[in-house]
């Protein structure tokens, strides 16, 4: 009875040590199965990447070949706007609108320009055309019947009712020296009169003409009559001084100026505005006063 005890607990050892076998090759085979399985799916995932990779790699290549591409063909079909260029607008405003945004493509975005023609009568056509560079320019404003392009050449031949120029110089000093400055005290003495609007002003007569002068802030101002023609400067200055409180002229950095003279005067000089900024000299003729002032006043 022991024996056959002895024999069967033997056998059921062996055949339980069969089973532990099997279960732990079963294991492993499942857990090669996994590992096969998940560096499967990693290779995938890797190759996945690169092809991503190799995709974005390659797009961006191409956006940027077409970005080069689209860069030059910009650059070799920029307009030219330097010749006779047409203008769609028919009233003066819009048209100096245009004509400013041609100016500045020729000269550089940075000049400035006046933004109003100065007068409202729209069966006058505002005209303009333009000589120089940024440095040294002068802009020609004409009026007719009808509108004509810009720069157009037979703008060349009509009377133009005003002109804007800018002209460079070495040094702010050298610009400085080219305006036509009158302090207070370089006319101390002589005659006052009142000009409204709390300015005083200087008259100055001799030779058979009279000069008359006051300042403004940085502006030096003057009205010129022939006195043998019995011409009177005051009315002329009064009418600035009116027009300066309504409108306002551009601050110069150190000094501006401003001559005109007597409606009557025949052979004078056109009303003229002069201004310093840095090394340059901005000045804006016009046969008209109220013109000149309107139009000082915009630039920018």
């Amino acid at each position: 009875m022991k024996k056959t005890l002895i024999v069967s607990l033997a056998a059921l050892a062996l055949m339980l040590a069969g089973c532990g076998n099997q279960t732990e090759k079963q294991a492993q085979a499942s857990s090669d199965k996994v590992s096969t399985s998940h560096k499967k799916q990693a290779q995938t995932k890797k190759a996945s990447s690169t092809s991503s990779s190799s995709s974005v790699s390659s797009q961006s290549s191409s956006e940027a070949s077409s970005s080069q591409a689209q860069s030059s063909a910009t650059t070799s079909s920029a307009p030219d706007y330097s010749g006779q260029v047409r203008i769609s607008a028919t009233q003066n405003l819009q048209r100096l609108g245009q004509f400013n945004y041609l100016l500045k493509y020729n000269l550089g975005k940075e000049i400035v320009l006046p933004n109003n023609p100065g007068y409202n009568d729209e069966s006058k056509k505002l005209n303009v055309w333009y000589e120089g560079d940024g440095n040294n320019y002068s802009i020609h404003y004409s009026q007719a019947a009808s509108g004509q392009d810009f720069n157009a050449n037979s703008l060349r031949d009509v009377t133009d009712y005003a002109v804007f120029t800018k002209q460079t110089y070495g040094s702010a000093s050298e610009a400085q020296a080219e305006i036509n400055y009158q302090t207070a005290a370089m006319t101390q003495g002589l005659p006052k009169v009142n000009l409204g609007y709390g300015i005083i002003g200087t008259i100055d007569s001799g030779a058979g003409q009279k000069y008359l002068h006051w300042n403004e802030g940085r502006w030096s101002l003057g009205v010129h009559a022939v006195a043998v023609n019995d011409e009177d400067p005051v009315p002329t200055a009064r009418k600035v001084v009116e027009l300066l409180e309504r409108y306002y002229l551009p601050t110069p950095d150190k000094y501006g100026s401003g001559s005109f003279s007597v409606a009557s005067s025949s052979g004078q000089q056109a009303p003229i505005l002069k201004w310093q900024a840095g090394n340059s000299v901005y000045s804006l003729e016009a046969k008209d006063l109220t013109v000149l002032v309107r139009m000082a006043s915009t630039v920018k």
